[in-house]
């Protein structure tokens, strides 16, 4: 069961209470994993092999005790010995392979979601990146992703694993001894409930510590710029900067010591649970072998099974929040790829191939968008951006004119409108009503590439990328 906050999913129990599994999602996830169902199929395959071989040694234990050393055969003593070298061999082998599988599953998946969401992100239009927190967007292309990942690797390798250790578990010692079987199940109530309290609780600090931390990454991306460092300084806001780091940072600790000390805290309880099973396993057990119930060898298996079923069992009980707490990770990458595109290439939009440059405004009036058409609610200021669309025109019943070859100077107050106006010539909005035409063209009947690519902006406020030249 993985209880460590840095495997936990984003996602919290609240997130996920009440819900049920959606099909339309998981035909969707199936979509992203599809090309991978070859190594899918691989890996489960190697986790239902592993689970069996790890049956191997407590018969081959059981084999030597009651047979090969009361018969002093040394020959079948060193064939069970080789058989068991044999069986830890394979396992090693299996645990290889499985860790192959899931590498290039998961790895393939994280390649593929970035690329899908960098390429939807790079469409979107400029009024989605002024309402957009890009310390959340990139939590998106990073953290979800992973967390989406997990959903096919991790999740379904733990779920797919506890249940076959379990069911083959639980069939081989109730084949060897039911009565011992049920005594090792009898102590499990005692830890079931609470470790399943302790895994919501850290479902709900692992969300807590991804949200603080893509607010750090808000904050940093802000500051760490020109233009964020310069009204930083020329506000004085330098101790406010850090003392709101500061606590976010405190907090991210706070809850790392947090979720390792409940992390610790389940392991000693599993483990307590395990060395408790397996002392009832001895001592009702050493009565049966001297009644003459079962053998020592039997005994000695019994006590080696108990200590691989409650381990499963446990991480089953959380079973269910893992797998929705995983889609939704899902969820959130298909809420960005899902997300409308306002500005797109109509369907019959042509190339404008040699420009000669007349700029036409027919009755232009223009407003910004609503947030609903161009943005993601969930990836907005909450209390800011929400609910705060304009209600005013920026422009109203503009016509202008620019001829080839003239140059033309546009003046007026700041916010009268000037830089919408370049704006809309580069199509980086659309006009609310009335035309904007390059060389009689309406710039809504060009394709994107072309019109940019025949535009030249200088914008007010440059940016470097922290690229080579070329």
């Amino acid at each position: 069961m993985r209880m460590g906050p840095h495997m936990m999913m984003p996602g919290d129990a609240d997130a996920v209470k009440g819900r049920k599994i959606d099909r339309t999602s998981m035909s969707r996830v199936w979509v992203f994993a599809s090309p991978y169902k070859t190594a899918i199929i691989g890996f489960l395959l190697s986790i239902i092999f592993a689970s069996a071989v790890g049956l191997v040694p407590p018969f081959v234990f059981r084999a030597i005790i009651d047979d090969a050393i009361p018969s002093g055969n040394r020959g079948r003593i060193w064939f069970l010995a080789m058989l068991a070298v044999g069986a830890a061999l394979f396992d090693a082998f299996l645990a290889i392979t499985q860790r192959w599988y899931s590498a290039r599953i998961g790895e393939g998946l994280i390649y593929d979601l970035r690329v899908a969401l960098f390429d939807k992100v790079q469409r979107m239009p400029v009024a989605f990146f002024t309402r957009t927190q890009t310390g959340s967007l990139i939590s998106r292309l990073n953290n979800d992703v992973v967390g989406a990942q997990s959903a096919v690797t991790s999740t379904l390798g733990s779920v797919v694993s506890n249940v076959v250790v379990l069911v083959m578990t639980l069939g081989a010692m109730f084949t060897l001894e039911w009565r011992l079987t049920l005594l090792s199940l009898v102590v499990l109530p005692i830890f079931v409930i609470p470790a399943k309290r302790v895994g919501q609780r850290l479902q709900i600090i692992a969300r807590e510590q991804m949200d603080l931390n893509a607010q750090m990454n808000t904050q940093m991306n802000e500051r760490f710029n020109v233009s964020g460092a310069l009204l930083v300084k020329l506000f004085g806001r330098h101790q406010g900067e850090v003392n709101a780091f500061s606590g976010r940072a405190a907090r991210v600790r706070d809850i790392g010591i947090l979720s390792a000390l409940y992390g610790r805290v389940f392991f000693v309880a599993l483990g307590l649970v395990g060395a408790l099973g397996a002392v009832a396993i001895y001592g009702i057990g050493a009565f049966m072998v001297v009644s003459g119930g079962i053998t020592i060898g039997t005994l000695v298996a019994m006590a080696t099974f108990v200590q691989r079923i409650y381990q499963p069992l446990t991480g089953l009980t959380n079973a269910r929040l893992e797998v929705m707490t995983a889609l939704v990770s899902f969820e959130r990458v298909f809420e960005v790829l899902d997300a409308p595109v306002a500005i797109t290439d109509r369907p019959r939009a042509i190339d404008i191939v040699k420009p000669l440059g007349n700029i036409e405004f027919d009755h232009v009036a223009f407003r910004y968008p609503p947030g609903a058409s161009v943005s993601i609610a969930s990836l907005e200021l909450a209390g800011v951006m929400q609910g705060s669309d304009p209600d005013t025109d920026v422009l109203v019943d503009v016509s202008l004119r620019v001829d080839a070859g003239s140059t033309v100077a546009i003046v007026g107050t700041s916010g009268a409108g000037k830089t919408t106006l370049a704006m809309l010539i580069a199509r980086m909005y659309d006009v609310t009503s009335g035309v904007v035409r390059l060389d009689g063209n309406d710039v809504r009947d060009l394709t994107g590439v072309s019109l940019r690519a025949a535009i030249g902006v200088v914008s007010q406020d440059p940016h470097m990328f922290h690229e080579t030249i070329k």
